[in-house]
């Protein structure tokens, strides 16, 4: 008497695709053998398309963090004053790193 079973080590529910290898797996020869050829095909691509989400998810977390920092930061006071010299502005830049005019 033989007895053939599959163990799956690790925690959590397995994916979609070893369920599916376990399906083919039990299934007539040539069905299975395809079955299995399309199933690593469709795993391919699934986790092409997952890493392709994920980029993009980190894209738009990057733009978020640069938008929430930009805003944080601090604006330069600008003073713009006539200057003695006809035709030409004094200009005065006051950039204070403890006035955060953003978070407040």
């Amino acid at each position: 008497m033989v007895l053939n079973f599959e163990k799956q080590f690790g925690k959590g529910v397995d994916p979609w695709y070893a369920k599916a290898e376990r399906w083919a797996k039990k299934q007539r020869f040539p069905i299975s053998h395809l079955l299995l050829g399309l199933i690593a095909w469709l795993k391919e691509k699934w986790i092409e398309q997952k890493i392709e989400n994920t980029m993009k998810s980190v894209d738009s977390q990057v733009e978020q963090i640069h938008k929430e920092w930009d805003e944080s930061q601090p604006k330069p006071k600008i003073i713009e004053t006539k200057s003695e010299v006809e035709g030409l502005s004094n200009f005065e830049i006051n950039y204070d790193i403890s006035d955060r005019s953003g978070t407040e």
